[in-house]
């Protein structure tokens, strides 16, 4: 069963999760006329709940590195990681205009070399830690002729490393950055010895705390590689962070928004009997709050109080928040979702209560 947190990425593109792509001719294109070249990559403050996903055709083809995560001791938060790489890729590769499907081109042996090269080279013969984690591939494909017509390559790193006496050692955001184009060049040319010469969209992302069940990674910054180029021409840094509501850390970045939350937990658990555990998530970009994802955990056996809880909450919520936040509010048991409450930042807001 999927926890809270993921319910929050996949509700919206449910649709756009299901793509794939089989049979389609991975030769690369020219850059001739209307060639599609990247546009400036960035992620919308929020994933908003729209009928802007991703076709394809059928059969469904998996990536060739599926599966890779679960031998690696790292946490990636792989829904925020796909749609957030959706998210960029819609910049530069129209929905209207592209079909979506999982990479075909990078292998398991690839990525593996490539984190098998970073580690190499340590003082004293010793083999030292890597900063790349994980590499996503997504292919798009022209609707008109289902060739192969951009790529958006996702690098996991992680801020930890060793230095060279063997300390444990975290890089700070601007490092991991410079970092992440450090290997994002020496991955664009392996790419490109395979001829692929489309347009190529990179994006570093920081794997979450490996503490934290709650808080996703975060992306940190984009880069373009235009046709028949084999070097990042722009890079542009990206600013997401997300906070668990109550924390101490989200207390001291963001009081005011740490208040509002309290407020309204309080305000939340006053009216009900039954103990109900609340958590929230706040993502903000450059900043500011842009989405609240808030669970809220009883064991309710009776579907009316279910239906009374969530509309009180969600009374709650509008006087919280700002209408330019958009809210996701889950209920839940332990085992079992009750009810969704989803107050987008433009549009209506929407509840539903789970029959069984």
């Amino acid at each position: 069963m999927m926890n809270a947190k993921q319910w929050k990425y996949v509700i919206p593109l449910t649709v756009a999760l299901a793509v794939a792509s089989a049979g389609c001719s991975l030769l690369p294109g020219g850059k001739g006329e209307g060639e599609t070249q990247p546009a400036i990559p960035s992620l919308s403050p929020v994933v908003e709940v729209s009928e802007d996903y991703y076709g394809s055709i059928q059969p469904y083809q998996q990536n060739q590195t599926r599966g890779m995560l679960s031998s690696m001791g790292y946490r990636i938060d792989f829904s925020h990681l796909e749609l957030g790489l959706m998210e960029i890729a819609r910049e530069t590769f129209p929905t209207a205009d592209y079909l979506f499907q999982e990479g075909q081109l990078i292998t398991r042996d690839q990525v593996r070399d490539w984190i098998a090269e970073e580690k190499a080279g340590a003082p004293n013969g010793k083999q030292k830690t890597s900063s790349l984690v994980h590499v996503l591939e997504h292919d798009y494909l022209r609707k008109d002729d289902q060739q192969l017509a951009g790529m958006v390559l996702g690098l996991s790193l992680t801020p930890e490393y060793q230095d060279a006496t063997g300390q444990n050692k975290i890089y700070t955001i601007d490092e991991l950055r410079a970092k992440g184009q450090q290997l994002a060049a020496k991955i664009v040319q392996s790419v490109r010895a395979n001829s692929t010469e489309v347009p190529i969209v990179v994006a570093l992302y920081q794997v979450p705390e490996p503490n934290s069940s709650l808080v996703p990674g975060r992306f940190i910054m984009s880069g373009t590689v235009n046709a028949n180029e084999a070097s990042v021409s722009k890079w542009v840094p990206i600013d997401e962070a997300f906070f668990l509501f109550p924390s101490g850390e989200a207390e001291k970045a963001y009081p005011q928004q740490s208040l509002q939350y309290d407020k309204l937990k309080r305000h939340i658990q006053s009216a009900f009997k039954e103990y109900i555990g609340i958590t929230g998530v706040g993502r903000f970009m450059g900043g500011k709050l842009t989405e609240m994802t808030i669970t809220a955990t009883a064991e309710y056996d009776s579907r009316t109080e279910v239906l009374q809880f969530t509309q009180f909450a969600a009374a709650g919520i509008e006087q919280a928040f700002e209408k330019s936040v958009h809210v996701n509010l889950y209920v839940q048991t332990i085992n079992q979702p009750l009810g969704i409450y989803i107050r987008p930042a433009n549009g209506e807001p929407y509840m539903h209560i789970y029959r069984k």
